[in-house]
Order: C-alpha cells, then structure tokens, then sequence
C-alpha cells in the first residue's frame, strides 16, 4: 500500500505530504486565469510551446512539494521509463538500445496537454486515493482542464497516468522480441526489426486514449545509417556517442573562442561573457555522460581560454 492509500481526508494528505496550512486554499478550488502567467517560447526544433507558471509563491511550493510526495510516496517507477524518473536519464534510456539493428522512434504531440484533469483523477483513484483527495491535487495540477506545461506536477503525474500505456508497450514489445522504453513524450522501439505495423499499432493505441503521434518525429532508423536516440548515437554497440555534428560544432566554438577570444565569441553569440563560458561548460558536461575523456580534454581547452 502506497502512503496515497493512507490518506483519507485533506488534512491527511498536508500532513503526509509536509503541506503548510496555506495549502488548503488552494487544495479546495481549481486554478484560475489570475493564478498563473501564461507565455510561448521557442521549441529546440522549431514551433512554440504554451508554458504556464503560478503567480504565487505559495502554490508553487505546493506543488513543488506534491511533486516530490508523488514520486518518492505514490509512483512506482515503471522498468521501461527513463523521462522524470529518478537514478534514470536520457543517457539510460538511449544504453537500453545500443547496436540495435533497427529502431523506431516515436513522438507524441502535446503531451502533457493531452491529459485530462479527468485522467489525473482517475489515475490518483487507481493509485489509492479517494475522490476528494484525488479532486484536490487534480486542482494544484491541472489548469484549463489539463496538465500544464510548466508545472513542477506536471511530469510525475503524466507517468502516472501512462503507466498502463507503457505496460501495453512493454508487453507487445515482449512478444514481438523488441525493447520498449520511453522518455516523457519520446517512446523507441529496437530490435532486429522495426516495421509500419509496430507504428500502426503505437498510433492506433495512443488514439484510443487521446493521444496523437507527431508524423514529423516518426523516425525508421536502420544499421548502416545514422541511429540517435534522445541525442544520443547507439550505432556502436560498445557505448553511446555524441552525434558527429554536435562534437564538431562544439569544437568550431571554442577554437572560434581560442582564435578570436572568448569575450569576442560571447558577443557574436549575443551572450556575455560568463554566460558563453557557462553555455559551453553545459555542452561539455552533457558529452562527459557519455564520452569523458574527449570532454576531459575540451573542459581543459576551455579552462585555458
């Protein structure tokens, strides 16, 4: 039994999850236009994305501190997902994949905007909560009807709510000798084989519980070609790598950085300095997950700078 099962009543729930008094206003009513500040920003591949962040302190800390009740209290952490998901990454999601013959990747438009409040509910109810719990963190979770983008609730709640998806996922991966894993929206199959019926398949299970596959980010990736798996290339089956183009633009920066000076290469990136110097050590940090003696030696060539 989990600690949600535990709960009977509000004033349950503020003591297990750790809730100040506060909580209960905003336990107690759904979010409202005035509650949150909405804007758009840019998507690393293009398009824009709708983010929605509380205006008060007060109601993000509560769901700061729902968040993490769910994840370490209520969630059981399914074996195939590697998206929001403590000790897991990117890195473990693209390793389950290494020398794979052949992959599919597969991409979920809207994600969290595709999950009702009444799914939330439901979900919560599944996992042991009564109605009136479930009602009053489907109010600090949800807003317009939906989960939002934006709220720290936001991704353990959605794994909640696809657990049973990824439990079919990962059973028909089984009998077709495939493997499944899936990071937030992205979801990859690999095997010696990846076919237009495993894809008819996914699409037509995601439909029937409202979700719609992105055909922009369907991907047929085979042996011999370039294979990438949440940024990752899994061609060698010893180890993942960074894409070539990623290595090669990371090096192109800090010899312009070397060549013309980091101060000179900030401002052409329309950064300052420290900014630049910062934005460079991330990218280095990220190729260290997976190629660190490469990553010891630009770390050093940056250090130098």
């Amino acid at each position: 039994m989990n600690a949600l099962a535990k709960v009977r009543h509000l004033r349950d729930l503020q003591t297990a999850a750790s809730l100040p008094e506060s909580s209960k206003f905003w336990l107690e009513k759904a979010i409202e236009p005035d509650d949150v500040r909405v804007y758009t920003t840019r998507k690393q591949r293009g398009g824009y994305r709708e983010v929605c962040q509380p205006n008060d302190d007060g109601l993000l800390r509560l769901q700061k501190r729902l968040k993490e009740f769910i994840d370490r209290k209520v969630l059981s952490s399914h074996p195939s997902v590697h998206g929001f998901t403590r000790g897991r990454s990117t890195v473990s999601n693209a390793k389950v994949h290494l020398g794979a013959k052949a992959i599919l990747t597969i991409d979920i438009s809207n994600f969290f905007s595709s999950i009702a409040r009444s799914e939330v509910v439901t979900s919560l109810q599944g996992s042991g909560a009564n109605g009136e719990v479930a009602d009053a963190i489907a109010n600090v979770c949800t807003y317009n009807g939906v989960l939002a983008t934006g709220f720290s609730t936001s991704p353990v709640i959605s794994n909640l709510v696809f657990r049973p998806l990824d439990d079919i996922f990962d059973s028909f991966a089984g009998s077709n000798g495939v493997t499944y894993s899936r990071y937030a929206d992205d979801l990859t199959f690999s095997g010696d084989e990846a076919t237009d019926g495993m894809l008819t398949f996914v699409s037509e299970t995601l439909s029937s519980c409202g979700f719609l596959v992105n055909p922009k980010k369907v991907r047929f990736q085979r042996k011999g070609h370039r294979q990438v798996v949440t940024g990752f290339a899994i061609q060698d089956a010893r180890q993942l790598r960074l894409p070539k183009w990623q290595k090669k633009a990371l090096r192109h920066e800090l010899y312009c950085s070397e060549t013309y000076g980091l101060e000179d290469q900030a401002r052409f990136r329309e950064m300052d300095e420290e900014e630049f110097r910062i934005h460079l050590l991330g990218r280095i940090n990220y190729l260290a997950a997976v190629e660190p003696i490469l990553a010891a030696d630009m770390r050093r060539q940056l250090d130098n700078l």
